[in-house]
């Protein structure tokens, strides 16, 4: 009877294991140009053949497989999927409304469902993979992820951080005396040295994947001491931390803290820049282009004044200068678009920093880089994503024209998108 049974759960192995090779999907895609993000090139001519969630092989003149589906596309480029480092799908903010409003409108539920469409309009602007850093209430991120795993929604992959870890006034302002409450329903408040190590092992046994810090943006800021437990408790356990910085004073605590990287940044001096080249660590420098803050405008119904808009372009020409010299002094450049304004498509709203790179540094290679293996790299995924090659995840893009050529209407305008080998938009 044991013997019949063994046999028969072997047999039943079997069938299963045929099934689902018979069931795989095979593509072969053919497209006029490629973007090989290891070597930083575009490359003419070239085929991916997809098996399953996999690629199994990259080349020119590929052949086809008995069954495969070709898809020709001699006008277009193939890149790997794209990568928003720093997102937030589980709070919106409407312009010249306070951050906290959300919360205090929304239940869990509500947030929830809301981002199912938000995390669908990303991957229709050609996102795979986004890293959520927080504002996301108690682990809803976790739960967002859990249901695009399992197929209950369509998004992205997900690298979550849960909670950000802050001090006592989180990100949150001038709020009533009743209302604090919700600093800690939103953030993992740290109140001392061995505080700040048991929220790490806390977030890290929930199933955070990054630990995002808030350096400071209100009258309190988080002390050195704080800062250096989180990260040496977050490295220990083979995770990274990146910190919400704005200015130098922080930006440098938090590097000689040891962090991964640099969120923002804005107003970074060339030292810091030069340190965190030295130290490699990476930078987000979550920035758009005046036309994608225009339709923020537009979206909104909010009416900027002259003086409005004129500070807004010189914001735009610091920023652009920021990013110019991150770029020249080997920063890895992350792409991460800090998304959580109001927006009639979060996904296309997204690529406004890709096109802010681009208005500041012009190599279309280095702009496709910060949003792929650099961004994998960063997220901690760039073991199986970020790169078009053999064993790698079927995570594509292909975009309508040449994106090296004209790159600015070419990331616009996508084709299609393949998450872990399946096509998502076509």
């Amino acid at each position: 009877m044991l013997t019949r049974l063994i046999l028969l759960t072997a047999s039943i192995s079997l069938l299963h294991c045929a099934a689902a090779q018979q069931s795989e999907k095979v593509y072969l895609i053919k497209a006029g140009k490629l973007y090989d993000s290891e070597k930083n090139i575009f490359v003419a001519n070239q085929q991916v053949l997809v098996r399953g969630t996999k690629i199994e092989k990259v080349g020119a003149n590929l052949q086809k497989p008995d069954g495969a589906e070709v898809i020709n596309l001699p006008g277009a480029t193939i890149t790997p999927g794209l990568i928003d480092a720093h997102t937030h799908v589980l709070t919106l903010q409407k312009l010249e409304v306070a951050l906290e409003q959300d919360v205090l409108e929304n239940t869990d539920i509500d947030r929830s469902l809301r981002a199912v469409q938000i995390c669908r309009s990303y991957l229709q602007a050609g996102f795979t993979s986004i890293r959520d850093l927080g504002n996301s209430g108690m682990f809803l991120d976790l739960t967002l992820q859990k249901a695009i795993r399992k197929g209950w929604v369509q998004g992205p992959h997900m690298v979550i951080s849960g909670p950000i870890l802050s001090p006592e006034d989180g990100q949150y302002f001038n709020l009533a005396a009743h209302n604090r409450h919700i600093i800690e329903d939103e953030y993992r408040v740290i109140k001392n040295v061995a505080d700040a190590r048991q929220a790490v092992k806390d977030h890290i046994s929930m199933g955070a994947e990054v630990i995002k810090v808030v350096m400071g943006d209100g009258r309190l800021t988080l002390p050195l001491n704080e800062v250096k437990m989180i990260v040496e408790t977050a490295h220990s356990y083979g995770i990274k931390v990146t910190a919400h910085a704005t200015y130098d004073e922080l930006i440098n605590r938090a590097l000689e803290a040891g962090v991964d990287g640099i969120e923002h940044g804005y107003n970074i001096s060339d030292s810091l820049l030069e340190k965190m080249a030295r130290q490699k660590v990476y930078l987000v420098p979550t920035y758009s282009n005046k036309d994608c803050f225009l339709q923020l405008f537009a979206d909104n119904n909010s009416k900027q004044t002259p003086e409005q808009l004129q500070g807004l372009d010189d914001f735009l020409k610091s920023s652009n200068t920021i990013v110019k010299k991150a770029f020249e002094k080997g920063v890895m450049v992350i792409n991460g678009s800090d998304m959580y304004i109001y927006s009639k498509n979060p996904g296309l709203a997204a690529k406004g920093t890709l096109l802010f790179f681009y208005e500041a540094w012009t190599k279309p290679a280095d702009v496709l880089k910060s949003a792929t293996l650099n961004a994998a790299i960063a997220c901690g995924i760039d073991r199986y994503t970020g790169v078009i090659k053999e064993k790698m995840s079927a995570d594509i893009v292909v975009f309508e024209g040449d994106l090296e050529k004209d790159f600015k209407t070419s990331v616009q305008q996508v084709k299609l998108v393949m998450k872990a080998g399946e096509i998502m938009v076509k």
